[in-house]
C-alpha cells in the first residue's frame, strides 16, 4: 500500500471500482477503469471529494476514460445515487513513533493489515479512527472545514507541546491545541483520546492536560481516558510500566471531582471518561448509565461494560425462555472473565442447559494483555483444548470483521477440526450470547 505522504496529482483524479447498472453514471458512458478528473471545476483527489461534490442536485463532471480520452457531462441527480463505486481510499501512513504504539509491540507472523499504522483524517471521518494531527496541512484543515467532516477522533495524550513530541517520536508534531481551536471554532466536533503512561502524562499532568482541554468545550466533547495497553513484544522500545491498581484508583478519584467541577455538556455528556479497564484495574463498580452520556467512546473500550450489564438485566426480566438451548463452553479474555462468568451462571439457571467458561491466557501478546478481542486462535486451542464440552462459543471480536480469522492466522474451521467441537461464534454481549444459543430468538 503506498505512501500517501507523496502528494496524489490531482489531474490524475480517482480510479472508478464499479458502476451500478441503469444508474446515471452507467447511462453517462462512465466504466470501471475511467478516473474522475473534477466535478463542477474542483479537482476530485479521494473518495471524500467525489462524494461531496457530487452531492448537490447539479454538477459537471469531467473523467478520462480508459482510452485516455477525456470526456464531460452535467448531471441533474433528483432522488437517486449517482451510481459511481470509486477505488477504496490510498491510507496516509502514521509517521510517528509513539512510545506506547500498539503496533510495534506486535508479534512477527500475524496478518499483513494488522502492521498498517495510519494517519489519515478521512478515516477518522468515515470509520471513527484516532488520529494526531501531528502532520496536517493547512489544505487539509480547509478540506475538513469546507465538508464538514464531523466528528473527527484525535490522540491527544498531553497538551504539553514538548512532552507530546517525546511521546509521539517526532520531533516535527504540530501544536495540537492549536489545530483542535481552530476546527472546533469552524463547527468541527471532536472525540479526543489519552493513552496513559506511568511516569510520563499520569497523576498532575493528566489532570493539567484535561483541565485545558475543557477550554475547547462544547467542541471537543468527550476525551476518554486509557490505561496503557503493553504487550510482551517490546524489544528496542522505550521502557514503560502498566497502571497500577492505586494508580487507577487515583484517576478515577481525580475524573469524578474533574466531572464535579466541570460539570456535563449538552444532552448530559460528560467530559472526560474512564475506559472499562481502569474499573477493572481498580476494583471499583462500574458506574451507572448516566456517566456515560450517549456512549460516544465505545470503540475506545469506554462504557462497554455498562452496557453489557443494562442489557443482561432486561433479557433477565424475561419470564420465559425458549426451549432448544445447547450448551457447551464459551471463551473470554482474562479481564472480562468474571462479569462473564456471573452472567453464564444466570444464564444457565434460567436455560436449564450448563455452560463451562474458559479464560484465556494470551501467549501471542503476553500475559499482560487480558481483553478477549486480542486472543489468538492458537490460545484459544491450547486453552480449550481438551477441555471443550458440547458447542465451543467464540466471540466474534477474536476475528477480523469477515470473521474468517484470528489474529495469528488460524481460522474456526481449523479450531474446530483440532478440538472435536462445532465453533459458534457470538457478538459478545448477552443478546448476542442468546441468539447464538437459541439460534437467533431473543426478542429484548
Amino acid at each position: 500500500m503506498p505512501d500517501a505522504e507523496t502528494p496524489h496529482p490531482a489531474a490524475a483524479g480517482v480510479r472508478v471500482d464499479s458502476v451500478a447498472a441503469g444508474s446515471p453514471a452507467d447511462h453517462a458512458g462512465i466504466r470501471a477503469g475511467d478516473r474522475i478528473l473534477s466535478a463542477s471545476g474542483r479537482p476530485v483527489e479521494d473518495l471524500l471529494d467525489l462524494h461531496f461534490l457530487t452531492a448537490r442536485a447539479r454538477f459537471r463532471l469531467r473523467w478520462r476514460d480508459t482510452a485516455g480520452e477525456e470526456r464531460e457531462r452535467i448531471f441533474r441527480i433528483s432522488g437517486c445515487a449517482l451510481g459511481l463505486f470509486p477505488e477504496p481510499i490510498r491510507v496516509r501512513r502514521c509517521r510517528n513513533r509513539c512510545i506506547f504504539c500498539f503496533v510495534h509491540q506486535l508479534p512477527k507472523g500475524l496478518r499483513g493489515t494488522l502492521y498498517v499504522k495510519d494517519e489519515d483524517v478521512r478515516l477518522s471521518f468515515l470509520h471513527g479512527q484516532y488520529v494526531t494531527f501531528s502532520d496536517l496541512s493547512a489544505e487539509e484543515v480547509r478540506k475538513i472545514l469546507r465538508y464538514r467532516m464531523s466528528p473527527l477522533y484525535v490522540s491527544i495524550h498531553t497538551t504539553d507541546p514538548d512532552l507530546r513530541r517525546r511521546m509521539l517520536g517526532n520531533r516535527q508534531v504540530r501544536n495540537v491545541m492549536e489545530t483542535m481551536r481552530r476546527l472546533t471554532r469552524g463547527g468541527i466536533a471532536l472525540h479526543g483520546q489519552i493513552v496513559v503512561c506511568p511516569g510520563w502524562n499520569d497523576g498532575k499532568e493528566l489532570s493539567r492536560t484535561l483541565r485545558e482541554l475543557s477550554t475547547l468545550r462544547p467542541g471537543l466533547r468527550t476525551v476518554a481516558v486509557v490505561p496503557v495497553g503493553l504487550t510482551s513484544h517490546r524489544n528496542g522500545l522505550p521502557p514503560l510500566r502498566p497502571v497500577a491498581r492505586g494508580e487507577a484508583r487515583d484517576t478515577l478519584a481525580m475524573l469524578r471531582e474533574l466531572r464535579k467541577e466541570l460539570g456535563d455538556g449538552e444532552g448530559g455528556e460528560p467530559f472526560a471518561v474512564a475506559a472499562d479497564e481502569y474499573y477493572l484495574l481498580a476494583g471499583e463498580r462500574f458506574p451507572a448509565r448516566g456517566a456515560y452520556g450517549s456512549f460516544p467512546q465505545t470503540e475506545n473500550g469506554v462504557g462497554l461494560v455498562r452496557r453489557f450489564l443494562d442489557e443482561k438485566a432486561r433479557l433477565f426480566r424475561r419470564r420465559s425462555w425458549p426451549a432448544g438451548g445447547t450448551g457447551g463452553t464459551v471463551v473470554t479474555g482474562r479481564s472480562a472473565s468474571r462479569i462473564v462468568a456471573k452472567y453464564l451462571g444466570e444464564f444457565a439457571h434460567r436455560s436449564g442447559s450448563r455452560f463451562d467458561l474458559v479464560p484465556v491466557q494470551n501467549r501471542l501478546m503476553g500475559e499482560s494483555v487480558t481483553v478477549t478481542g486480542l486472543l489468538g486462535g492458537n490460545d484459544i486451542l491450547a486453552a480449550a483444548g481438551g477441555k471443550v464440552r458440547g458447542i465451543l462459543y467464540v466471540p466474534s471480536v477474536t476475528l477480523r470483521d469477515a470473521g474468517d480469522l484470528f489474529l495469528d492466522g488460524l481460522t474456526p474451521a481449523e479450531l474446530s477440526r483440532q478440538t472435536g467441537a462445532e465453533v459458534r461464534v457470538f457478538e459478545p454481549t448477552p443478546r448476542g450470547f442468546f441468539d447464538a444459543v437459541y439460534g437467533g430468538k431473543s426478542s429484548i
